[in-house]
């Protein structure tokens, strides 16, 4: 008996330390149910209406970039990503990302007294070397106890675990996301650093990790700040082994995706699913295609502007798949790149402005293809301190020459440290219908150090300066949509999922058309919300039948 028992112990130790070995598989955990309050304010219209609470007790909630008081309103340069992906900003867990919940429903677990608790379950359950979860205190650090909740009926307790304020903490997932006050919608942007969302890690004991986490319960303790939990991720384990380092090559229709093979390649291959919805597929999603031989698909017939989301997952034949591994891309996006060496930093301890200039600016010029129109701009770069500076010193602003518009505010670097600081942008609006050469600028300032233009205490690293132009047809121009109507009938526009109609209670009848004339939808007797999130983005025509027998039409964009 002992000689057969060797063997079996082997192969189980053998598990147990390919299993310990198994990490960095970072995967989010979709909440299934448990979230007690809606905190972060969407779409247009004022913040209460799209809130039941606010995170720190005395009427500040977050807010989603999408967030308009008004149709007219100008579009933020701050918020959380619309998408509610927060690719976490922790440099030890690169490639971790989080999926809030809807912004549109409840999105946060809100435990504002001692002993309040709550559970959230996890659409998929997984086996996990440590569980993140992302949160922050409102009105002050806090302190909570979690309960992790395995598919076995067991659980693990982690006691003690300190959230910070959502004003400048350490670990961040992500910063400088601004917030409302839902009383009077009053927006404070934070100035780039605040507020924040924290990344707290759980680990699993060892003798845990084998089991597959189905929920988590959180307990306030003691006083302190307000905690509000709003998604988790996990370093999962899978025995079949994910692709890495998805990359996206695209054209104004076309895109190419192309991933790293694990070490041990899939027998039979790859799966690839894809949607202009950033909800992830699941174990069981059907996939869209299958790749059998190399590692990479090409995508036809894609719309040019519009996000889509990839996944691919390898597949180890019979029912064992990896993982699903996500990219992000957009057809008809153009990058330029600053090689010209370093950007100075100029001094100015007298406040920096939208309308600041400075002797060293760094430029680069965009060319949108004939036929094209500039829909946003997105710019990323690094700020490296030297000698003396801090990071919490630096200053810049991007500037968009040919029509001498800029962004709506500086953005401002944090820290009392020596350091390099990451700045990323997206969706900004400086630049929106332009054509032809289209010419940045990126202004930077440092608030120490010397005078005049300088790389001695902070500078904007060389080749990490990436402005990027996503581009749609002219003839989807906004322009011809709203701008030379007499009278607005429906908003905003273009517009994500929700038309409102303007005095819905005087409309018989909506109807939809694409530019063919096909009816894609028809609503008798609509209220002011006419949800349109089902049909494709493109241009429609939407018609208005009056209970007084008249007809009103408009054009609009579905984003």
């Amino acid at each position: 008996m002992k000689g057969k028992l060797l063997p079996l112990a082997v192969v189980a130790l053998s598990a147990v330390c390919t299993h310990q070995l198994k990490a960095q598989e970072y995967q989010p955990m979709p909440v299934q149910s448990g979230f007690n309050a809606d905190v972060i304010a969407n779409g247009v219209g004022p913040s209460a209406s799209s809130t039941n609470n606010d995170v720190d007790g005395v009427s500040y909630a977050f807010i989603s970039r999408d967030f308009q008081l008004t149709a007219a309103s100008t579009p933020l340069t701050y918020g959380l990503p619309i998408n509610g992906i927060i690719n976490s900003a922790v440099s030890s867990t690169s490639g971790l990302s989080y999926q809030m919940a809807p912004y549109s429903s409840n999105n946060s677990l809100r435990l504002e007294t001692a002993g309040e608790n709550g559970t959230l379950v996890f659409s998929t359950p997984l086996q996990a070397l440590t569980v993140y979860m992302l949160a922050t205190g409102g009105s002050g650090s806090c302190t909570v106890d979690v309960d992790v909740n395995f598919t076995d009926n067991t659980s693990q307790t982690l006691s003690g675990i300190s959230i910070s304020d959502w004003y400048g903490g350490s670990s961040y997932a992500i910063q400088g996301i601004g917030r409302i006050n839902i009383s009077n919608d009053n927006l404070e942007s934070g100035s780039g650093t605040n507020p924040r969302l924290y990344q707290i890690p759980l680990a699993i004991s060892t003798e845990n990790q084998s089991k597959s986490v189905k929920s988590v319960t959180v307990t306030k303790t003691g006083t302190g700040g307000i905690p509000n939990i709003f998604a988790f991720a996990a370093d999962a384990y899978n025995a079949c082994s994910t692709p890495t380092d998805i990359t996206a090559t695209t054209t104004m229709s076309d895109a190419t995706l192309s991933w790293t093979a694990p070490t041990n390649a899939p027998a039979s291959g790859y799966q690839y699913y894809y949607s202009t919805s950033p909800t992830a597929p699941t174990a069981t999603t059907t996939p869209t295609g299958n790749v059998t031989s190399g590692t990479s698909v090409t995508l036809n017939s894609l719309t040019t502007g519009q996000t889509y989301y990839f996944w691919v997952r390898s597949n180890c034949g019979g029912s064992s798949q990896s993982f699903w591994k996500m990219k992000e891309f957009t057809p008809g996006q153009i990058s330029t790149i600053y090689t010209a060496g370093d950007i100075n930093t100029q001094y100015n301890n007298s406040g920096v402005s939208t309308s600041s200039t400075t002797d060293c600016a760094g430029s680069v010029s965009i060319n949108v293809p004939a036929g094209y129109k500039i829909k946003s701009t997105a710019v990323s770069y690094k700020m490296s301190t030297v000698s003396n500076g801090w990071m919490g010193e630096q200053r810049s602003l991007l500037v968009c020459t040919t029509n001498n518009t800029t962004e709506s505010s500086v953005t401002s670097g944090s820290g009392s440290s020596t350091g390099t600081y990451s700045y990323n942008r997206t969706g900004l609006t400086l630049a929106n219908e332009l054509t032809g050469t289209v010419n940045y600028e990126l202004r930077a300032w440092r608030t120490y150090g010397g005078s005049g233009c300088s790389a001695d205490y902070n500078k904007v690293d060389n080749n990490t300066l990436t402005v990027t132009i996503t581009l749609e047809p002219l003839s989807l121009a906004t322009s011809e949509v709203t701008a030379k109507e007499k009278e607005r009938i429906a908003y905003p526009n273009p517009f994500v999922d929700t038309l409102y109609l303007e005095k819905a209670e005087n409309v018989k009848k909506a109807v939809l058309t694409d530019l063919s004339g096909i009816v894609v939808k028809t609503v008798e007797n609509p209220s002011s919300a006419l949800f349109l999130g089902g049909i494709r983005s493109g241009m429609y025509i939407l018609t208005l039948t009056m209970k007084d027998g008249s007809l009103k039409s408009m054009k609009t964009i579905k984003r």
